[in-house]
């Protein structure tokens, strides 16, 4: 893969970091990030996004966590053991762990937790635990799958094995909560959490900041930070702006400044660029016409020439993609094969599925979300298919009504990305392409391949390794095959971060400006 222009910033950071973690980190001070819209909620079991996901991960602790490798390790559990068959985890947990409220955590508050965040908005971190699809349908009173061995130990018994099910327990959704402070708080819970972790909640003035506060007795030691103020800032250019005048310690680039700013004298030490877990893609609903004819879509996607706005509009600052799997996840295969931008073998298909230089298809809409960005990407893949005679309607959308049509069925060709929940190939190719998960559950193409079906199935309930991955690549080239998805680019997180911030983690996980990695670890030298 094309090496990034600015990778040659992060490998001096990254230089840098290591330099600094041979300094004593200097306590006391506050953190100043930044956010572009309030956190719909703070509460773990309800959470769907990164803004909220940034604060969750602060306040709250779960059984385990995901280190910079993105490889689960011990949180709130001390050991984790698994039975030979992969479908029992056994953990143990740490004894003197605190909520915020002061009192132990128990393996019964692990329970609670999952019980409730599964009937929360991820109920598929809990659905491969025994007795949890029945908990969630009403039909059981509890996941008979989570047994209690004693007040630091519990049990989890999955119905088969599933290779990344400790991903899962690193997720947001499976943080631990205190069953008195959401019972005292009730729905208020979500705008006053109480957790474990190393930032407890100190207050939220909607539209404007979020300010955790340091917990002294968090089990890992107190961490360097007396507080973390996240401002709400929508403005790019505005929290830019705010960076630049010293105001904020980090935050985003905006849009099309990523080369300026490598360039620029003052800025150009404190920019980084690295790859996420994240892909730019097309989707098209292959249930309806025109696009239920393989054919058409593949003319689409010989027509689409993605270097234009890889170079021209992000400014050679994102992934070029080859496939769907992004280069930073586990698993990721460089030997996929995209269809290649030929506007001849374009015509060709069009020929071929009975529309010659068009006709007869009138102006299909493409469905994307509001944002400048995804305006100016629509209009590149507009003036890119008319040159082979396709026309498209534009319809932009905000994003509620954008994923309502999306999710029901209604738009035959959109815009949609994609970021991992947990670092796993079966978190991208089974959740969006398995014909179970048709609709909003993912697969919102309809796709059906009854032979990738198989693949994924057996990749996903097999240990990690080469055969593992062998299952996914074959999966995810029919895929590309098929045309049922066209990657425009991988994401990256193009962040500034002043100089007096050290330890800050620039993990896959992260993305600019919500840095999901622990902060826990940042002092800042100052």
């Amino acid at each position: 893969m094309r090496k990034l222009a600015g990778l040659a910033v992060v490998v001096a950071l990254a230089l840098a970091g290591a330099g600094a973690s041979a300094q004593a980190p200097r306590a006391g001070g506050t953190l100043r990030a930044v956010f572009s819209a309030d956190p719909p909620t703070l509460d773990p079991a309800h959470a769907t996004d990164t803004t909220s996901s940034a604060v969750i991960r602060q306040v709250f602790d779960g059984l385990l966590e995901l280190d910079e490798t993105l490889t689960p390790v011990p949180a709130l559990a001390r050991r984790v053991d698994a039975s030979a068959d992969g479908r029992v985890y056994t953990f143990a947990l740490r004894p003197g762990v605190r909520f915020h409220n002061g009192r132990e955590v128990r393996a019964a508050d692990v329970k609670y937790s999952f019980e409730r965040a599964a009937k929360g908005k991820r109920p598929w971190v809990f659905e491969k635990i025994s007795g949890a699809r029945e908990f969630i349908k009403g039909t059981a009173d509890g996941i008979g799958g989570v047994r209690l061995v004693d007040d630091l130990t519990i049990e989890l018994r999955l119905d088969r094995p599933f290779a990344p099910f400790l991903h899962l327990m690193a997720y947001d959704a499976a943080s631990i909560v205190p069953r008195e402070e959401v019972e005292k708080r009730g729905p208020g819970f979500a705008s006053h959490p109480v957790g474990t972790g190393a930032f407890r909640f100190a207050s939220w003035r909607r539209d404007d900041q979020v300010v955790l506060e340091r917990f002294p007795d968090h089990f890992r030691g107190s961490a360097p930070l007396d507080r973390v103020v996240f401002r709400i800032i929508p403005a790019e250019i505005t929290r830019f702006n705010e960076y630049r005048a010293g105001q904020l310690d980090l935050t985003d680039v905006p849009t099309g400044q990523c080369r300026s700013v490598q360039n620029d004298p003052q800025l150009r030490g404190e920019a980084a660029v690295w790859p996420t877990l994240g892909t730019h893609g097309l989707r098209f609903n292959v249930a309806k016409p025109p696009f239920d004819d393989a054919r058409l879509r593949r003319a689409v996607a010989h027509a689409i020439d993605p270097t234009l706005i890889v170079e021209r509009l992000l400014e050679g600052c994102v992934y070029p993609a080859r496939g769907i799997l992004p280069p930073a996840l586990p698993g990721y295969s460089s030997g996929i094969r995209r269809l290649a931008f030929d506007r001849g073998r374009a015509k060709q298909l069009l020929v071929e599925a009975g529309h010659p230089g068009g006709r007869g298809l009138g102006p299909i809409p493409f469905n994307f979300n509001t944002g400048d960005l995804n305006q100016r990407i629509a209009e590149v893949l507009q003036a890119q298919l008319r040159e082979i005679g396709i026309a498209l309607e534009l319809r932009r959308l905000d994003w509620a009504a954008h994923i309502k049509v999306v999710d029901d069925g209604s738009a035959v060709f959109f815009r949609q990305g994609w970021i991992a929940d947990y670092p796993d190939p079966e978190n991208f190719l089974t959740v969006l392409f398995h014909s179970r998960n048709i609709g909003a559950a993912g697969n919102t193409s309809r796709y059906r391949n009854a032979a990738v079906d198989r693949l994924l199935d057996e990749a996903d309930a097999m240990a990690p390794g080469p055969t593992r991955s062998a299952r996914y690549h074959q999966a995810e080239q029919a895929i590309v095959d098929d045309a049922v998805w066209i990657s425009l680019y991988h994401y990256s997180s193009r962040a500034l971060v002043k100089r007096s911030v050290k330890g800050l983690e620039r993990s896959a996980l992260s993305s600019a400006p919500e840095f999901l990695a622990p902060l826990r670890r940042v002092w800042l030298d100052r």
